[in-house]
């Protein structure tokens, strides 16, 4: 005769002297402490399920850890018999149940072998009845979606400890709506190394156990600290069912991976003096990974043999090729006969620690000039303005001071330029700025200074100019000062290490040689023949 066991939608505090029995798999098992006690383990949480798709918290308390611990695993069957019953009333309820139960001293734990219980027993909760929540939902909900966009990694400290995060977007298949989903620290790393390993035309996620979370009136999920389980692309029949109706749906032509704003819903204060980390231009070309950070400084130069505007793709914003009369996209992988003129200008940054290349996009350009890429080239063109510069207007970039949230990208780490520095967020206001200052400890300091020992003496005209490692600007400076029939000191030519600029795409400079190198070139005048040779020197950085 078959073993009698109880269903999980029968349970219920009604009986003190009732005995339950259960049969379940556990799908989620997590640790937690709500109180600082190192003479105690964390109690054990689980989420268990029936074969009716029935769900249940269960909790082992601390003083009964050791009687369970080695005893129960996530995944498996357990017939669970003699537990206690109390009301759900956790801050967060992973099951939308009356009632969680509690293993107590006498209870029975036993391992059992049945398929009919589902590996994961997700209950999806439709996209629209996140949406219209007006207020935080203490339960924890599974959702799944194609993932349709991706924000930048953003790091913060909050009561001085380091927080991650990364924002996606995900949309379903039938009613086209769209939920945001905020991805934090573990989770966030296993997204991003998971695009990064494994490149594909889409991502179909699952969320299970998220929480609701209405930011700034607007509703979306995100993981919690020990609850939530992640899935991304995963060979299960919930996602692979997904998958074959994203492949059959009309809106597969539709849905693009696009970049999200980091700061759509930041204000200035929150981006640069809440939750940005702050780094010197010196400390951020010393970055090995791709990072965000906000900084500080002045705009003294804009590169002008960089373009100061490309033609981009009306739907995914990359550059365009000329390919005879049309313009092809490579992301899109499409040919189209317009385009969009959008801005990307280079301009060079210090502070006093050094100087960089920071690369600045069409938004927040637009937002400082107050005036359309489209629109100022337009002008330009009319005034017959010179191809090889740029219009007087960006020049108002120039001796600025700006906080900048910037996004660090690491390319080749063997190359003399690793990294791409594009600037996300541009901050002109006096008060924030000020604020941030004095957050940082930020002190005015001259950052054109002469340097004595820049140039050596020569003996010959075939003799190597030693250089010391000095920002540019400050090699001008110097070189300005001495004898032009001894030395001339010419600008960089960072198009040699990055790829020469054109109008087709924004030119991706890596903005500064590596901190360990400065290069420049020279010509010493001592005969005809000697001045017309550039030679590079590259000096080593000495620790």
């Amino acid at each position: 005769m078959a073993s009698r066991y109880d269903l999980i939608c029968n349970v219920n505090g009604g009986s003190e002297h009732k005995i339950w029995r259960i049969k379940v798999r556990v799908i989620r098992l997590w640790r937690s402490s709500y109180f600082k006690d190192n003479n105690n383990k964390p109690m054990i949480e689980l989420v268990v399920l029936d074969e009716q798709g029935g769900r249940i918290q269960c909790t082992v308390k601390s003083i009964h850890v050791y009687l369970f611990e080695n005893s129960i695993n996530e995944g498996n069957v357990y017939m669970l018999e003699n537990l206690s019953v109390a009301l759900n009333s956790g801050k967060y309820k992973p099951t939308m149940h009356e009632f969680r139960m509690f293993f107590k001293r006498e209870t029975r734990v036993t391992l059992v072998e049945d398929s009919s219980i589902p590996l994961y027993g997700f209950s999806f909760v439709p996209f629209v009845e996140i949406l219209n929540e007006t207020k935080d939902d203490r339960r924890l909900v599974d959702v799944l979606g194609v993932v349709t966009g991706k924000g930048n990694l953003i790091e913060f400290k909050k009561e001085g400890k380091p927080c991650n995060y990364v924002v996606i977007e995900l949309e379903n298949i039938e009613g086209g709506l769209k939920l945001r989903c905020t991805l934090w620290e573990d989770y966030a790393f296993m997204f991003l190394k998971h695009l990064e390993d494994h490149p594909s035309e889409s991502y179909v996620v699952v969320l299970q156990f998220a929480k609701m979370k209405n930011f700034k009136g607007s509703v979306g999920v995100s993981n919690t600290t020990y609850n939530s389980k992640l899935f991304i692309n995963a060979n299960i029949p919930e996602i692979e069912d997904f998958q074959m109706r994203l492949k059959s749906s009309d809106s597969q032509q539709g849905i693009q991976f696009s970049q999200l704003s980091d700061h759509a819903s930041l204000t200035l204060e929150e981006e640069f003096l809440e939750r940005g980390v702050y780094k010197s231009i010196a400390d951020l070309k010393e970055v090995t990974q791709n990072s965000v950070f906000v900084t500080i400084g002045t705009v003294k130069d804009i590169e002008s043999e960089y373009n100061w505007c490309y033609r981009a793709c009306k739907k995914c914003s990359l550059g365009l090729k000329l390919d005879g009369s049309m313009f092809y996209c490579k992301k899109c992988v499409t040919h189209y006969s317009t385009f969009v003129t959008r801005y990307s200008i280079q301009l060079r940054v210090v502070d006093e620690t050094d100087s960089a290349s920071f690369i600045l996009f069409d938004k927040e350009a637009s937002n400082f000039l107050k005036i359309p890429a489209y629109e100022l080239r337009t002008s330009y063109i009319a005034k017959g303005g010179d191809k090889n510069r740029h219009p007087e207007e960006i020049d108002s970039f120039k001796d600025k001071k700006f906080l900048f949230k910037v996004q660090v990208k690491i390319q080749d780490m063997e190359s003399i330029v690793p990294y791409v520095i594009s600037i996300s967020r541009l901050c002109f206001e006096d008060n924030i700025i000020a604020s941030f200052e004095k957050k940082y400890q930020i002190e005015e300091v001259a950052l054109i200074q002469d340097n004595s020992e820049l140039l050596s003496q020569f003996t010959e005209s075939s003799d190597l100019l030693k250089i010391l490692q000095v920002p540019f600007y400050r090699l001008e400076k110097t070189a300005s000062n001495m004898d032009s029939s001894v030395i001339k000191v010419l600008d960089v030519d960072l198009a040699e290490y990055c790829g020469n600029a054109s109008f087709d795409t924004p030119s991706k400079c890596k903005g500064e040689m590596h901190s360990e190198q400065t290069i420049v070139r020279v010509a010493v005048h001592g005969d005809e023949q000697s001045a017309k040779k550039l030679r590079k020197v590259i000096k080593e950085e000495k620790n």
